[in-house]
């Protein structure tokens, strides 16, 4: 497996590991807010783009250079489970870590999405009424759905880092096997 493959891969992985943490830390009650929560999904999808872009790319160029073979789901399958265990034990991890987050166990079903504040008012929508009205809500209870809202995000933005992360080993695996030019 090329260098560049490993690389490229470890920066998603990590990314995508460095985005569930944060979602395991705004799951844990009474904990303040961590500095930048705000921007940090920005910035992370930002960085991850031209990460996903290049994995893109990369299965274009081993499509060109071998046609049929990195399309092919058999050798997708192949390559994905020759990848070492520890990477599988990395992958699986992360995907059960991203959808426990996701899963909602450490939210309540209250239907309540928060959506503004304004001069010391807390508004979120309520999401089970059809009309989706805004509703006044307490400033703990807007914090309290704020900080699922964020972990949600996080935790998207964890997986599918994770899932492309897979996805570029899987075609470095298959760069490998077809054999370079």
């Amino acid at each position: 497996m090329r260098k560049s493959f490993k690389v490229h891969a470890g920066l998603q992985l990590a990314l995508g590991t460095g985005a569930l943490c944060a979602s395991a830390y705004t799951a844990v009650p009474r904990l303040p807010p961590f500095a930048g929560e705000g921007f940090l999904p920005g910035v992370g999808f930002a960085l991850l783009f031209p990460l996903h872009a290049g994995t893109i790319f990369r299965s274009i160029a081993l499509e060109f250079r071998a046609r049929g073979y990195a399309s092919s789901k058999t050798n997708q399958w192949r390559a994905l489970v020759a990848l070492p265990h520890r990477v599988h034990a990395l992958l699986i991890s992360l995907g059960l870590a991203g959808g426990l987050l996701l899963s909602g166990a450490f939210s309540d079903d209250s239907g309540l999405q928060a959506t503004e504040s304004v001069r010391g008012r807390y508004y979120a929508v309520d999401t089970t009424d059809p009309q989706r009205r805004n509703i006044e809500v307490t400033r703990s209870q807007y914090k309290k759905l704020s900080k699922q809202g964020r972990r949600a995000v996080f935790a998207v933005y964890g997986l599918i880092a994770a899932g492309v992360g897979a996805l570029t080993l899987v075609y470095a695996k298959l760069d490998d096997w077809a054999g370079r030019p």
